[in-house]
């Protein structure tokens, strides 16, 4: 919502989420001209559905960014498979399927796809390898459109530490949520992340942030 708000002063959008009542909340409260879309990233119709309208009704894509993901947090030994598949399916695939379907319009207008890793995405740290293992996938995916795709797409990888969002309590560990609730509480603000990729988005022309690593500041 933090980064809708302050890209909505300078782009038209395609707002995407699974919540109905959030999304029409939102897009009400955006100024200048927009759209929703129920989606899913897991689910490749909706991804489909959602790209097909933002191109029927907004032209041509400029701008993806990849932002779905969440995170279980469990000991290796004790996690839950579909827990680990979930994270696979939303992290890493979800951006697949919208990267390819965006592509095409992306290279054709020399557009900007921003991928949301993780410090994770450089670091593996206890109780959440299979998490820090998606990220550091996003990671690989960002240097392969840069590698790949050098001078015909811009890629930059924000990389945050903990962010003061609702993204812990997807959490089943109840220990683990504990521990973390409060850190994640004391950390950074959502504008802060969407102030930093507004900030690559508006890079010098002649230039690409390949990367923004943010951490907390304690």
């Amino acid at each position: 919502m933090a980064l809708a708000h302050q890209a909505a002063k300078e782009h038209r959008l395609m707002l995407l989420g699974r919540n109905e009542k959030v999304l029409k909340e939102l897009l009400a409260a955006l100024p200048g001209d927009h759209r929703m879309s129920i989606c899913d990233v897991t689910q490749l119709e909706d991804c489909k559905n959602a790209v097909a309208l933002a191109q029927k009704e907004l032209g041509p894509i400029d701008v993806l960014i990849n932002n779905a993901g969440l995170g279980y947090f469990d000991p290796l030994d004790q996690g839950k498979l579909e827990d680990w598949h979930h994270m696979v399916d939303v992290n890493v695939k979800g951006i697949l399927s919208m990267l390819h379907l965006c592509l095409p319009d992306l290279i054709s207008r020399q557009g900007h796809i921003i991928n949301l890793g993780s410090v994770a995405s450089h670091h593996v740290f206890p109780d959440s390898g299979v998490y820090c293992a998606t990220k550091h996938a996003v990671l690989a995916i960002s240097e392969s459109i840069r590698i790949e795709l050098m001078g015909k797409v811009r890629v930059t990888t924000i990389s945050p530490g903990a962010v003061n969002t609702d993204f812990i309590n997807k959490t089943h560990n109840e220990d683990i949520h504990a521990k973390m609730k409060e850190y994640f509480a004391t950390s950074m603000k959502p504008e802060t992340i969407a102030k930093q990729i507004m900030h690559a988005l508006n890079a010098p022309k002649d230039s690409v942030i390949n990367e923004i690593l943010i951490r907390p500041f304690r």
